[in-house]
């Protein structure tokens, strides 16, 4: 199509003039689609069509085909636009739709005004909570959330057909006390806004807990521990967490009441204690000698020891193997 052809074309849609003499009163009389001008449209969805903008006559399949055409971006809220009948054209021409067999009519332009809503506040908080509890259900662990304080008001189209949530956490992680979790607003389905709601985490954890002043060397166990749940500290030592952990330990130190332990907090039970007399194993190649030593201090199984021989009064180290036996390596 030549140029000269569609400015012809243009200017008989623009004036309803064109093809076959007269024509006068209705849309249908000379087998054209009549495009009759709105003054002015509300447009609910995120794009203005050509039916939101004309009335296209005579109703039927072709018309209904013809009105939703897009013609552009609807326009930003709190805006207007003035749409010309040479811009409708323009856009019919552009989807590839036969302008010659349109009429225009009605008003000379139309002004285009979006419709905005308020999204609830309440529905934003339930999407993205529910987004959240979701993630830290995978994540596992003990953990406590508030929600912002304060929503700012989000603002957007109700839709043509519908207006949605969707959250997902920002990163699909959650920080050590905090998750950002954006709301992400679809209208007819298409993204329209992104709303971020930061949430403040508390994290908890159980751990042993002394119910009172404990002596070095007491046994460790319900009686004199709790477990108790609590805040985790950003910075958490590795505090041991179950009954079963201190199990036939004894306190390594001196702990004071509502301390919490820790691994150093704890030794096995001493099998050697000093001042005992042990039997003492050396072995030389295939010689094994046997003698007679003090212990020097107490000490567990499998732990180091400083032995005193009972005749010689010479110093030796050996490891405890079983009780009253020490055994010296070569």
């Amino acid at each position: 199509m030549t140029i000269l052809t569609t400015m012809l074309l243009l200017g008989a849609a623009l004036t309803g003039g064109g093809g076959g003499g007269g024509g006068g009163g209705g849309g249908e009389t000379d087998g054209k689609l009549e495009l009759r001008l709105r003054p002015a449209t509300t447009v609910r969805g995120l794009d203005v069509t050509i039916g939101d903008l004309c009335e296209v006559l005579p109703a039927g399949a072709e018309a209904l085909a013809l009105a939703q055409v897009p013609f552009g971006p609807a326009p930003g809220s709190g805006h207007a636009r003035t749409v010309l009948r040479t811009e409708i054209v323009q856009a019919l021409a552009a989807a590839g739709r036969n302008v010659a067999q349109c009429k225009l009519t009605g008003a000379a332009e139309v002004v285009v005004q979006p419709v905005v809503v308020e999204v609830p506040q309440a529905e934003l908080l339930e999407s993205a909570t529910a987004a959240l509890q979701a993630l830290l259900a995978l994540e596992g662990g003990d953990v406590e959330f508030e929600p912002p304080a304060r929503l700012r008001q989000v603002q957007a189209p109700p839709g043509r057909r519908s207006q949605e949530l969707r959250s997902r956490v920002r990163g699909n992680r959650t920080g050590p006390d905090s998750a950002v979790v954006d709301v992400e607003v679809l209208v007819d389905g298409e993204p329209c806004k992104r709303v971020p709601l930061q949430f403040t985490l508390q994290r908890y954890h159980v751990v042993l807990k002394t119910t009172g002043s404990i002596r070095a060397g007491t046994p460790l166990g319900p009686e004199n521990l709790a477990a108790v749940r609590e805040p985790m500290a950003q910075a958490t030592g590795l505090f041991l967490a179950a009954m079963p952990q201190v199990e036939g330990l004894i306190a390594a130190r001196n702990l004071q009441p509502n301390q919490r332990l820790t691994l150093g907090d704890t030794a096995p039970p001493a099998l050697v204690h000093k001042g005992e007399v042990v039997t003492v194993v050396l072995t030389r190649g295939r010689v094994k000698v046997t003698a007679k030593a003090m212990a020097n201090h107490d000490a567990p199984l499998g732990g180091r020891v400083t032995l005193t021989n009972v005749q010689s009064r010479a110093t030796l180290t050996g490891v405890v193997t079983g009780p009253g036996l020490v055994v010296v390596q070569p």
